[in-house]
């Protein structure tokens, strides 16, 4: 009698999900509930000043309030994010911002606040999430794996608008049952939950470095790593003018649903969840199937058109559910599409100065476009503003569709033989510079075209990772020999050049470096500045005698 196995059954393997992180899935619980506050808030102020001071001017003041400070705070949060233990950072920050939500509602509840006060008190609490802000994006990329991040921000961005759809809704109610000072107290409950999930969170390993970056030195890298990375001034761009042009909904919302559209306080809360609700459909539903068909720049490109509706029917058929609703799911589209891009484009080393770079940018629109519309109202009415709006987001349509979104560079950090930490006879003082680094190719004429290309490549690469100069400069007396020239702040700043190699920039080195034709790898000399501080004995520590003196062969003769 044979024994005849029974078949195992073959159970799924299911993929990778975000939210199996239990560290991520407490922290999108957490923003969820914060930023739920958040649009009870915002619903709340706005609704406020349009009591307070009803003028368009004001109203539009109270957004731009609301942003300025992320205009203003954004790149030294971002040095200071890369620079401290961003852990105790964020809980700073996170309690700054519920003492500001208290005193708003304790100014509100005792009858002292008035239209500049609110002002004042929402500036305050815009400060703390400015320098919340670039800490928090840069987040996610250090607590999910790559391959999840496209679906980590795409979860985030959902949590975030059905946090804003449901936020304005229950606030609207809040400020007719029980009054504003109720909803900003509110606001001010929502931030437990933040800090009690970063209390629970032990906090990232913190990599070793050379020695600590000065602070203006790390604004100076966070913006000169932006510059020179054409991916990333992409995003920038895009985003900004987006931003910019759509703030015209956002500005006169508060009083188009006042003067034009005869709506109460829960009707604006109604408007706003609406637009909340779209926004989840859109990053949830929408988002996911057209990533499968499309790529990123083609999504941006069609939500982007898509939205000039919106403006159109606001403005002109005076509509306001359905564009509200349509409106979330092509903002929320574009939006994490950018942001998408722009945490991915940028090395775990300089993420949150590049992400600061990015919502300075961002938000240094949304206040402008705040002040703009506003003044522009003033004169022109609400929805002929409106009208002008989407003529604008069109052309812009047309002049930015050539401006491609990239995304999956590969940023992590690796080791490179050609990068290898620099050896010296004795040990250079850190704080000693600049220091100049030369380094010699010896490369074929016909190759001299192709090399030079490559070099540019390069160039980039050493202004993001923070020389101060870089030059490339070829031998007049033979002309296959090349010497790449650049200057760092000092012997620290070098260091640290070598520990930020990704893989990406291993890649285009040694592209460059293929084309040398010499018997060995090309020949690097540091030269460090002398000065009176530098130390006369520098390079005898080692046991090496000092060269004999002569006297010079002109003085001999």
């Amino acid at each position: 009698m044979t024994y005849t196995p029974r078949p195992v059954p073959r159970v799924a393997c299911r993929p990778p999900h975000p939210l199996d992180n239990k560290l991520f899935r407490l922290l999108w619980w957490a923003t969820f509930v914060s930023n739920m506050g958040t649009g009870m808030h915002e619903v709340t102020t706005g609704w406020l000043m349009a009591q307070l001071a009803p003028t368009p001017l004001m109203v539009s003041l109270v957004h731009s309030a609301s942003t300025l400070p992320f205009f203003a705070l954004a790149l030294p949060a971002g040095a200071l994010a890369d620079r401290v233990n961003r852990r105790y950072y964020l809980l700073a920050t996170q309690a700054w911002m519920m003492m500001s939500a208290g005193l708003m509602a304790w100014l509100t509840l005792s009858g002292r606040m008035g239209p500049w006060c609110l002002l004042v008190c929402t500036y305050l609490l815009a400060i703390g999430g400015a320098l919340n802000s670039p800490a928090w994006h840069a987040l996610t990329p250090e607590i999910v794996e790559a391959e999840l991040l496209p679906a980590s921000v795409t979860y985030n961005t959902a949590a975030i608008n059905a946090a804003k759809a449901l936020g304005p809704v229950l606030g609207g109610l809040l400020l007719v049952w029980l009054g504003p000072a109720a909803v900003f107290a509110a606001n001010a409950l929502s931030f437990l939950t933040v800090l009690w999930v970063l209390g629970c969170w032990k906090g990232p390993p913190v990599r070793a470095q050379a020695a600590a970056e000065p602070f203006l030195s790390a604004m100076r890298v966070g913006v000169q790593y932006v510059r020179h990375s054409p991916y990333f001034l992409t995003v920038i761009v895009r985003s900004s003018l987006f931003v910019f042009i759509t703030n015209a909904l956002w500005a006169l919302l508060p009083l188009l649903c006042q003067q034009e559209f005869a709506l109460s306080g829960q009707g604006y809360g109604l408007a706003m969840g609406l637009f909340g609700l779209g926004a989840v459909g859109g990053a949830m539903l929408l988002l996911p199937r057209l990533r499968t068909a499309y790529c990123t720049n083609h999504i941006v490109v069609g939500a982007w058109v898509a939205f000039v509706p919106v403006l159109l029917a606001v403005g002109w058929t005076g509509q306001l559910w359905l564009p509200m609703l349509w409106g979330g799911a092509c903002w929320s589209c574009i939006l994490s599409c950018c942001h998408l891009a722009a945490q991915s484009l940028a090395p775990a080393w300089v993420r949150a100065r590049a992400m600061s770079v990015y919502l300075f940018c961002f938000f240094g629109s949304a206040s402008l476009g705040s002040l703009f519309w506003g003044y522009l109202a003033t004169g022109l009415g609400l929805r002929s503003c409106l009208l002008v709006s989407a003529a604008t987001l069109t052309v812009a349509a047309l002049f930015t569709r050539s401006a491609c979104l990239m995304t999956g560079e590969s940023f992590a950090l690796g080791t490179d033989p050609h990068w290898s930490q620099p050896s010296t006879a004795d040990q250079v003082p850190l704080a000693h510079g600049p220091i100049m680094v030369t380094v010699e190719y010896q490369i074929d004429l016909q190759d001299a075209q192709d090399f030079r290309e490559s070099m540019e490549r390069v160039r980039r690469i050493r202004y993001r990772n923070g020389v101060l100069q870089w030059g490339l400069y070829v031998d007049l007396k033979d002309p296959r020999l090349y010497r790449e020239i650049y200057v760092e702040e000092n012997w620290a700043a070098h260091l640290r050049q070598h520990q930020r190699v990704t893989d990406y920039d291993a890649v285009i080195s040694e592209r460059a470096i293929c084309f040398h034709r010499g018997d060995s790898a090309p020949q690097v000399t540091r030269l460090a500045y002398c000065d009176r501080s530098f130390p006369l004995e520098y390079g005898l520590a080692s046991g090496q005698p000092p060269p004999a003196r002569q006297a010079p062969a002109w003085f001999l003769n």
